[in-house]
């Protein structure tokens, strides 16, 4: 060959497959993205079942690359949302279900009368892009425009297809070429050859994408195909591996599944093919495959790897468990992390946003129960915070600033409209979370500084604050509650209990100046009592914020009262608060 049709070779088969993964990864990341926010709610139910969670699996795989669907669940298994064994089914169908790209990729080496010719994608593509294309410039809506992403995406992958198995046509003529793929019947040669190329271009479909473009311009025999294929499945392993890096010991041990149970069934079945090889001298390893044949092995081998392995999940889980048992650091860990917050998540904004909204639950329910051990100490009257108070502090911290530098990173992924307003809602709430649990530190601190200078509250001072913090407690427990459940009705009377509040303010007020005013308590005392109170109303403004919150996320608007309705709140609250009269 020429130094030109050498140079042309070398631009087409790259510039093919530059084509090729991106119109793959454009395509795989939209479908993604267009599902992530609702397969969290899936997941736990789905792969409760192994056979459910193989066909899950499966049909994921069919619709994004095997090694988006394998990263997904290395995060996932270490955020504790699913466990090794439920991720092991999973897995296993994930190697089925990518096999789904050969097929697709196959197509374009039909031939024959005009109506197969129109099955060939090649044929078809052109007819796509341009929808896909108007899609994009016309339509208002973000799932329109994923539509439109999704289907350029395919379009573009095909035309890859297409520019690799025409640039590689030459190859077919050339000696040094043959002999170089002769040696690729070697089992070993050939293995090492497909995970060779699966770990240059991080991805098992895209190689042997290449070897079915090899297939249709220069012949690659079955000899050749099977070792090579075998090989892509183990380079794939890598992608999952270099993701459970980041993150725990759970995420390493699916990561480890996923390769333990591809390098136990190819080895396997290499070594009884070669035996078999060997005794009987099958004749059609020295036949061309054609890319129909190799996506035929490709699925073979995965659907007798499902068949034989599925039933044999928990053996294979409980090595993984002997090779990386569980640690007391590793507990520790999980009891100080939002494990959930995984960064492997970011790449799909939806899914990490479900994520942060889980957090934002639990943060809320940590500032609460924080809340609930104040008015504790407060009733018990401790001369510093207990230890559960210390502890919950310092998790409401750190769990705060875990969720705000997630949404920091979060928010620098492309994302849709609707997207990017969840995840504003949900930095609002949190950050009203860290207000209410720094006012509950800012309140301790006012307590115990007190005690610290030799003084204290009197009786009647304790009893009132006691009672005053019980009906915070009480809105802010219908606060986390309803934000929880998203529920809307708290939101409209949340102006009446501020109004309830401010006069319960004003009550205890007056108290305290009269106790000022007759020596039954100091002025350090008053003035920390007056900051303990202000603290009370600061809460109570977090708790309507997050009402109205959850009401603009919602996009209605705060229903008014009626009057009865705020009579009624107002007695019913004003009756179990009476003492404060």
């Amino acid at each position: 060959m020429s130094g030109t049709e050498i140079f042309g070779l070398i631009t087409g088969m790259l510039g093919g497959l530059a084509l090729f993964m991106f119109g793959m990864n454009v395509m795989s990341d939209t479908l993604t993205q267009l599902a992530g926010g609702k397969l969290s709610g899936l997941i736990d139910k789905i792969t409760a079942n192994r056979f459910a969670g193989w066909a899950f699996g499966t049909i994921l795989s069919v619709f994004v690359q095997s090694s988006v669907t394998t990263v997904m669940v290395v995060g996932l298994v270490n955020s504790g949302i699913m466990t090794v064994a439920q991720s092991a089914s999973v897995t296993i169908g994930a190697n089925l279900g990518t096999t789904a790209t050969a097929w697709l990729l196959s197509l374009n080496s039909l031939g024959g009368s005009f109506w197969l010719q129109l099955l060939k994608p090649s044929s078809f593509t052109p007819f796509l892009a341009i929808g896909g294309v108007v899609f994009l410039m016309f339509a208002k809506g973000d799932k329109q425009r994923s539509i439109g992403t999704i289907v350029v995406g395919f379009s573009v992958m095909m035309i890859g297809m297409d520019m690799m198995s025409d640039s590689v046509a030459p190859l077919q003529n050339v000696p040094a070429f043959n002999q170089m793929m002769l040696r690729a019947t070697n089992p070993f040669i050939g293995v090492l050859v497909g995970i060779a190329c699966t770990l240059m271009i991080q991805s098992s479909a895209a190689a042997i994408g290449i070897l079915q473009a090899l297939a249709m311009s220069v012949g690659v025999t079955y000899g050749m195909a099977i070792p090579i294929v075998c090989g892509a499945q183990l380079g794939t392993c890598l992608t999952a591996i270099l993701a459970s890096l980041s993150g725990g010991n759970k995420g390493k041990r699916a990561a480890l599944f996923h390769l333990s149970y591809n390098l136990i069934r190819n080895t396997i079945f290499l070594i009884a093919f070669s035996i078999l090889s060997g005794m009987f001298n099958f004749a059609f390893l020295s036949q061309k495959s054609g890319a129909v044949g190799i996506a035929a092995f490709h699925t073979l081998i995965n659907l007798v790897g499902s068949a034989v392995f599925l039933p044999l999940t928990r053996p294979l889980v409980k090595l993984v468990h002997v090779i990386l048992p569980f640690n007391a650091a590793e507990k520790e860990e999980e009891a100080d992390t939002l494990t959930i917050l995984n960064p492997l998540f970011l790449q799909n904004p939806a899914f990490a946003i479900d994520q942060v909204r889980t957090a934002s639950f639990m943060l809320a329910d940590v500032v609460q129960e924080y809340y609930d051990a104040y008015l504790d100490m407060i009733d018990k009257n401790l001369d510093e915070k207990s230890e559960e108070m210390k502890h919950l502090d310092t998790k409401a911290d750190h769990y705060v600033s875990q969720i705000r530098k997630y949404c920091i990173r979060l928010s620098e992924h492309r994302m849709h409209d609707a997207d990017a307003r969840n995840l504003a809602f949900l930095s609002s709430v949190v950050n009203n979370c860290a207000e209410t649990a720094d006012k509950i530190g800012f309140m301790e601190e006012s307590f115990t500084g007190l005690k610290k200078k030799g003084d204290s509250f009197s009786e009647e001072a304790r009893k009132d604050l006691s009672t005053f913090g019980s009906a915070v407690q009480e809105i802010l427990e219908a606060t986390v509650h309803d934000y929880a459940t998203q529920n809307t009705r708290l939101a409209g009377t949340v102006q009446v209990y501020r109004e309830i509040i401010t006069d319960l303010l004003g009550r205890i007020n007056r108290r305290n100046v009269r106790r000022l005013h007759n020596g039954e308590c100091s002025p350090d005392g008053s003035r920390a009592f007056s900051e303990i109170c202000t603290g009370y109303e600061r809460i109570i403004d977090r708790c309507d914020s997050i009402a109205r919150h959850i009401l603009l996320n919602a996009g209605e608007k705060a229903p008014e009262p009626t009057q009865e309705q705020y009579e009624r709140i107002k007695a019913l609250f004003n009756d179990k608060f009476s003492e404060l009269e």
